[in-house]
This record gives structure tokens, C-alpha cells and sequence, in this order.
């Protein structure tokens, strides 16, 4: 958060867009040029097979569900219409929330009354 906002004084605020080829001091031009100039070095780098730039938003995503994340907050980070569509897309990375959360404990009470012995009877 800190790079962002201090990138924000050098590009954004002056009318431009934030990131710039550091090269030219030009904002990129297309998206094509980021990948091939800054992407591809930098996963090679890194040792990572090749992933389009695009695909971060998904990892961004799966990890956020899978950690818990609010499914509301995540949709309206991702920019969706509303959260069916982030559940059509994500629900797979959602926590089995029977193993620790209520519907368990309700799970468990149920199995409990059932075994005990009828002592209105």
C-alpha cells in the first residue's frame, strides 16, 4: 500500500495512469507490452511457469475464500454484479464450514438426543 501510494504522486495525480514503463516514463501503451517487458522476465526470474497476468485474479480470489474471506467483501472487491456470481465462479474454495461451525454442533446435539435413553417414558 505504501508503493502505491507513493507511485500515486508521480503518475496518477499529475492526470496520467499510475504505472509507467519505467523505461520511457510513457504510461503503457497495451497490456501486451507489460507482459513482454516486465511479466515474463519477472517469472522466469522467479523460476514460475508462464501464467497470464489475468489468472492473479483468480488466485487472489481462491485464496481470499479459502482463508474465509466475506463472500459479500470478495464480490465486491472482484467487481461483480452481486455475490452469485463470485459463488458460480469460486464456491469450490469455500471452507467446509460443517467440520467446525454450527452445522456441526447442531450435527452432533441431534446424534446425541437420539442416543439417549426415553426417561419421559
Amino acid at each position: 500500500m505504501k508503493a502505491l501510494e507513493g507511485q500515486r504522486f508521480h503518475t496518477f495525480l499529475s492526470g496520467h495512469r499510475v504505472f509507467h514503463n519505467p523505461v520511457s516514463g510513457n504510461p503503457w501503451e497495451t497490456s501486451q507490452q507489460l507482459r513482454r517487458t516486465v511479466w515474463m522476465r519477472l517469472l522466469k526470474q522467479a523460476d514460475v511457469r508462464y501464467r497470464n497476468p489475468y489468472q492473479t485474479r483468480h488466485t487472489y480470489a481462491s485464496m481470499m475464500l479459502s482463508q474465509g474471506e466475506n463472500i459479500m467483501w470478495l464480490s465486491k472487491q472482484m467487481g461483480h454484479a452481486d455475490a452469485q456470481v463470485t459463488l458460480r465462479k469460486y464456491a469450490r474454495w469455500l471452507p467446509d464450514s460443517r467440520v467446525k461451525g454450527g452445522y456441526q454442533l447442531h450435527h452432533d446435539w441431534q446424534n446425541y438426543l437420539e442416543a439417549m435413553p426415553n426417561v419421559a417414558g
